[in-house]
């Protein structure tokens, strides 16, 4: 029997934003895992995190705060540890079958910008626009303790579904147009810019009732289905 291979077809969609951790990664928390990595997360990074959970310490802050006890560490221990995070299963195949359908695909993340390095690296993505905090290192490639935000909740214009509008705006796409892709309640906003949202395994009940669709971990291709449909072809 002749091979059935998937033909890309025009998506009725112009753009897809998506989270990075916990949605297109299996780990929720670079923070965490990397402080594991680092040998700061007992006490410091642990206190931290609980104080931002409970006590909703800003977001900035919260970052500010932790980066602070990684001062001096190489860039490269960082990116080691980075690599090690496992990519869930079927994030190549549809982020390129976007790109290939002429869909514009985007990351807006609250985490690290040091992912776009791993991207092009493990998967040879490029993005067409990714959005993330930068975490600063010197000319010796140390952390100086500093990072620079340029998504976080908690600033008016830096949450996601600003940056939703923001890149709309330019590239001239309306909102029925936008799709969005994410796990946490830092998504919503961006969900809320979009005319739908896709929720990878979802953690959190404001999340679940904003999402127009709840997906498991392993069932990241049918993002593709969704936003662009399957034609098969015999050949």
């Amino acid at each position: 029997m002749p091979p059935v291979r998937f033909l890309p077809m025009r998506s009725p969609y112009k753009i897809v934003f998506f989270d990075n951790d916990g949605t297109l990664t299996d780990n929720r928390s670079t923070w965490v895992y990397t402080h594991t990595w680092l040998g700061t997360w007992e006490p410091d990074g642990r206190l931290l995190l609980e104080n931002h959970l409970e006590n909703r310490t800003p977001y900035d802050e919260f970052s500010r705060e932790n980066v602070r006890l990684w001062k001096s560490f190489p860039k490269e221990r960082f990116l080691k540890r980075i690599r090690t995070i496992k990519i869930r299963p079927g994030v190549g195949e549809t982020v390129r079958s976007l790109k290939d359908a002429g869909v514009i695909v985007a990351v807006l993340s609250s985490g690290f910008s040091l992912w776009k390095k791993i991207w092009l690296e493990r998967e040879g993505i490029e993005w067409d626009y990714y959005h993330a905090n930068d975490i600063v290192f010197d000319s010796d490639g140390k952390c100086t303790g500093e990072i620079v935000m340029h998504v976080t909740d908690n600033v008016p214009g830096m949450d996601k579904g600003s940056w939703v509008e923001r890149i709309c705006t330019a590239e001239g796409i309306p909102k029925e147009q936008r799709v969005f892709v994410g796990d946490g309640w830092g998504d919503v906003s961006g969900f809320n810019a979009c005319a739908f949202g896709i929720a990878v395994e979802p953690y959190m009940d404001e999340v679940i009732k904003a999402a127009k669709y709840i997906l498991n971990g392993d069932e990241f291709l049918k993002i593709r289905e969704i936003c662009i449909g399957e034609q098969n072809e015999r050949s």
